[in-house]
């Protein structure tokens, strides 16, 4: 009969050792941002910038979302449990990482990833229930009269804005690590102009979420 010590042997070797195991959960984390995390708020802050356009525009442009069969299945595996990983684990990322010796700038742009991520967090959960979760416990929609009642409220309005501009500072400056993680923008040159290029999408972005949000001020 094999020793105990014999069979766990093969079975540890077939497994990952825990910088292997890092590895992937950081890929993975970085990978979710993107898709389906980054996916849906380019989609997002697309289909709501219909309310430029009215109230009446914006909710019938809108109901593709509303309408989706198995909504509550679709919702959970496109959003509710990447954003829960990608969260839990840029959390533990944020509380085990090391000094680093980036420039100043690299600095800020990473301590404004950590902070952003908690912020983004929080009012994704914020929002989630104030909507979807509202929805599904009371079969009420947000509709445009809603999302005016909100936004007329200048601490809703405050959380929407402060909320909205980290998630898409967030985004933007993980696409640029993103970049960097997969090995798309090698060297010093390409990660500049990768870089530049993410802070114009942030100020574009940043632009539409904030129109969008003012576009929801105007009587329905």
């Amino acid at each position: 009969m094999a020793e105990p010590g014999a069979i766990a042997a093969p079975i540890a070797a077939a497994g990952m050792t825990a910088d292997e195991r890092h590895w992937l959960l950081r890929r993975l984390h970085s990978l979710s941002g993107i898709i389906p995390i980054g996916g849906f708020l380019f989609f997002h802050i697309f289909e709501n910038a219909f309310v430029l356009r009215g109230g009446t525009v914006w909710w019938k442009e809108t109901e593709f979302t509303r309408t989706i069969p198995f909504q509550i299945a679709v919702e959970a595996a496109v959003l509710w449990i990447p954003i829960l990983y990608h969260a839990i684990y840029g959390l533990i990322i944020t509380a085990t990482a090391q000094p680093n010796n980036y420039p100043y700038a690299r600095n800020f742009q990473y301590t404004m990833q950590r902070i952003t991520g908690v912020i983004a967090f929080l009012f994704i959960g914020f929002h989630v229930l104030s909507t979807r979760a509202f929805f599904y416990a009371t079969g009420t929609e947000t509709n445009y009269l809603r999302m005016h009642s909100f936004m007329i409220d200048p601490v809703y309005l405050t959380i929407y804005l402060i909320g909205t501009l980290a998630c898409v500072y967030h985004l933007t400056n993980g696409i640029f690590t993103f970049s960097i993680t997969w090995g798309i923008a090698v060297g010093p040159n390409a990660q500049r102009l990768v870089n530049r290029a993410c802070t114009a999408l942030f100020l574009i972005l940043a632009i539409a979420s904030v129109a969008i949000l003012v576009a929801f001020r105007a009587p329905a």
